[in-house]
C-alpha cells in the first residue's frame, strides 16, 4: 500500500508525542549533534515563530547541550552539539535574532537569497509579502561576531527542478554575487525547500565548505557526515516534537522507519 507524505507526517508525529510526553527521548542524550534550523522570528512569514519562543528554545538548549557553530556539529566532543541556522534572509533575523544570540552567546548562521539584496521588489514566492535584509542589514552582521552569512542560491527555487545548466548560477552565481557585495568568503550552502539532487550535491561539494539539507531525524551527525548534504531539523515545529527529534530516541526510531518504508519519514 503506498503511504503519502501526509500519513507518514501524521504517523510522525504521533510517534513524536508519544516518545517526548512518555519520556523516552531522556534515555539517552548522546551521540546525535543535530542542527536545527528556523526561518521567521516575529515577522509573519514562513514557520514564523514569536521571538519568545526563540528565546525559550535557545535557554532549554543552552541547558542541555553544546550550543555550536556550524562547521563543529562534524566534529566529535564530550557533549552532544546542536547549531542553529536562520534561513531566508528575513530582516526579523536581525531586528529579532540577533538580540537573542548575543544574551546567550550562541552562534548561528543566517542563509541569505542574493537576488533579495538591492531589489525591493524581489519575492521567493507569492504566500507572504517578504521583507529581506538589505545590503546594509548585511554589513552590519559582518559586525557580529557570533553571526556568519551563508548562501540559500540566487532566486529560492527547488534545485530538483533547475535544469543542469542553471546549477551553477543558482549555486556558484549566488556565492559569488554574495561575495562580491560583502567582501567576505561565504563557504556555507542551505538547500531551499530541502531539495538536493546528487547533482545540486555534486556543485555544493566544489564551491562551498558545507551544505544543509533535509529533516534531520536519521543519522547521526559526525565526521562521516557527508558535509555537502548534512540534514536539519525543523525548529518551527511544537517544541515538544523538536526535542523528539533532537534526541537519540527520535534518530534511531526515524532511520528504524525509514528502513521499514523505504523512504525518509
Amino acid at each position: 500500500m503506498l503511504v503519502s507524505e501526509s500519513q507518514l507526517l501524521r504517523a510522525w508525529r504521533t510517534v513524536a508525542f508519544v516518545g517526548h510526553f512518555s519520556r523516552v527521548e531522556s534515555l539517552s542524550s548522546r551521540g546525535t549533534n543535530k542542527i536545527l534550523a528556523y526561518h521567521s522570528v516575529g515577522g509573519g512569514f514562513h514557520d514564523d515563530i514569536d521571538p519568545d519562543r526563540l528565546r525559550r528554545d535557545i535557554a532549554y538548549l543552552d541547558r542541555h547541550y553544546e550550543l555550536v557553530d556550524l562547521p563543529a556539529v562534524r566534529r566529535p566532543s564530550d557533549e552532544k552539539r546542536v547549531a542553529l541556522i536562520f534561513e531566508d534572509g528575513y530582516r526579523d533575523f536581525a531586528e529579532n535574532v540577533v538580540p537573542v544570540l548575543r544574551e546567550y552567546d550562541v552562534p548561528a548562521t543566517v542563509f541569505v537569497i542574493a537576488d533579495a539584496i538591492g531589489d525591493p521588489s524581489f519575492t521567493h514566492n507569492d504566500r507572504f509579502e517578504y521583507e529581506y535584509m538589505d545590503r546594509e542589514d548585511l554589513l552590519a552582521l559582518l559586525d557580529e561576531d557570533l553571526v556568519t552569512i551563508g548562501n540559500h542560491t540566487r532566486t529560492h527555487p527547488k534545485l530538483a527542478e533547475v535544469p543542469p545548466d542553471r546549477l551553477e548560477r543558482e549555486i556558484v552565481g549566488a556565492k559569488r554575487r554574495l561575495e562580491r557585495v560583502l567582501g567576505v568568503e561565504v563557504d556555507r550552502f542551505s538547500y531551499p525547500y530541502n531539495s538536493c539532487t546528487d547533482r545540486a550535491a555534486a556543485v555544493v561539494r566544489e564551491s562551498h565548505d558545507i551544505g544543509v539539507a533535509g529533516r534531520g531525524r536519521r543519522e547521526h551527525i559526525s565526521a562521516e557526515t557527508n558535509p555537502e548534504v548534512i540534514p536539519q531539523v525543523n525548529g518551527a515545529n511544537p517544541f515538544w516534537e523538536v526535542r523528539w527529534d533532537l534526541s537519540d530516541a527520535g534518530t534511531f526510531v526515524g532511520s528504524l522507519a525509514d528502513r521499514l518504508v523505504g523512504r525518509a519519514v
